[in-house]
């Protein structure tokens, strides 16, 4: 049977026959993630010709939407300017309005990586969680439409599933509502997107918090955590501009790991991960200070530490 399409489907179709996968994803999710001018409830603007100009010659050599995908998230950055930021004006910006900032949230980058696809034919849309279940705080990332299903993809990101997303899911709680992750979906009508700069929002999602359950069981197993080991998430207040390691130490002072901490440009729920012996004492260093922290292993599968090195004020 002939498919017919819609005529301002076909209009994008014909916009975007220059690109080898064009017109491969099914109807209902090119209106749904290809179509669309916003991504979530940012003010529309005439964001496809500006990114189109900046993204078309990065995948004027890729022959899949999988590749062009991957090679646009790891060069978003480089391509735009665009970075995260806490500075940022405002955490809803559109896609015209970050390439002038700069510094984005998030969500912020999520809109613009989403754009960025839409504008060389590959559906894309926003996910979201209100908070995780280990710490506060929500996140936004960006789901591509490719070899035959969704996939998870991040800001200057090179592969799928990002790592530290993928372990902060096996730490969230279903039983939540407001753990519990979405993805737009203009067709639902069942569920919203958590929208946490605006409670009255509503943006039509979908849960898909089972389907990212099952990508973070297969990254634990993938990832391999030694049984006799916890993991440990670290983070350093304040960040500073400078990369900087936090170093794990045995009682002799001997180096057993290390990770590069968190920047203030990273997302701030980007923390150190390295892997804690539960048998012993420990000590975590921060390259270039002589200051020990004594790290104890906890029952649990993993430890999130924040490290406050605030000069104290109080008199």
């Amino acid at each position: 049977m002939k498919r017919i399409l819609p005529i301002f489907l076909l209009f994008a179709t014909v916009a975007f026959a220059q690109f080898p996968w064009s017109g491969k994803a099914p109807q209902e999710i090119e209106q749904a993630a290809l179509l669309p001018d916003c991504v979530l409830d940012e003010s529309p603007s005439n964001w496809r010709p500006v990114l189109q100009k900046i993204f078309q010659p990065l995948v004027k050599d890729c022959k899949t939407a999988r590749e062009a995908a991957l090679t646009i998230a790891a060069n978003m950055t480089q391509a735009t300017g665009v970075y995260y930021s806490r500075e940022r004006r405002h955490p809803l910006m559109n896609p015209l309005e970050a390439l002038a900032e700069k510094k984005v949230s998030c969500t912020g980058q999520s809109i613009l990586l989403v754009c960025a696809l839409r504008s060389i034919g590959i559906p894309a849309r926003a996910v979201g969680i209100g908070t995780w279940g280990h710490i506060r705080g929500n996140h936004t990332w960006c789901e591509v439409w490719c070899d035959g299903g969704w996939n998870m993809l991040e800001f200057n990101e090179k592969e799928f599933n990002t790592p530290w997303v993928m372990e902060y899911v096996g730490l969230i709680n279903p039983q939540i509502s407001f753990q519990r992750i979405y993805a737009v979906s203009p067709q639902s009508k069942d569920a919203f997107f958590p929208a946490v700069w605006n409670p009255w929002s509503h943006i039509a999602a979908e849960d898909v918090t089972e389907r990212y359950l099952e990508l973070s069981r297969r990254w634990y197993e993938k990832a391999g955590l030694p049984p006799h080991t916890q993991r440990i998430l670290i983070d350093v207040l304040p960040r500073t501009d400078a990369p900087r390691l936090i170093i794990l130490e045995n009682e002799q002072g001997e180096e057993l790991a290390q990770a590069p901490l968190p920047t203030t440009r990273e997302d701030m729920r980007r923390s150190a991960t390295l892997n804690l012996p539960r048998k012993g004492q420990f000590y975590l260093r921060i390259q270039g200070s002589k200051q020990r922290l004594p790290i104890s292993p906890t029952p649990t599968p993993v430890q999130n530490i924040i490290l406050d090195t605030a000069p104290d004020n109080k008199n």
